[in-house]
């Protein structure tokens, strides 16, 4: 996989935090480590599972290892849902 530009779209369907999912991620980390070192700029990271009651705890293993493979410093983003 090589870039056309220096941006990418990565749509992640999960498998409900089956065993493959974390090795999944950690090749995609792996290929986004080597983007960064060849010029990728802008990266929009798209989690989807069908269970979406595991979205959260592989979203944090994909910012987990994006920082420690790909040196960086990403935070987690909380939102808060006011219900009326």
């Amino acid at each position: 996989m090589h870039l056309t530009l220096p941006k990418a779209f990565i749509r992640y369907v999960g498998n409900n935090l089956h065993e493959t999912d974390h090795k999944r991620i950690d090749d995609w980390v792996n290929r986004i480590e080597f983007w960064l070192e060849n010029g990728l700029g802008q990266l929009y990271f798209f989690m989807h599972i069908q269970d979406e009651v595991f979205s959260p705890e592989l979203s944090v293993y994909v910012l987990q290892q994006t920082n420690k493979v790909c040196k960086l410093d990403l935070k987690k983003l909380y939102l808060s849902k006011t219900v009326s």
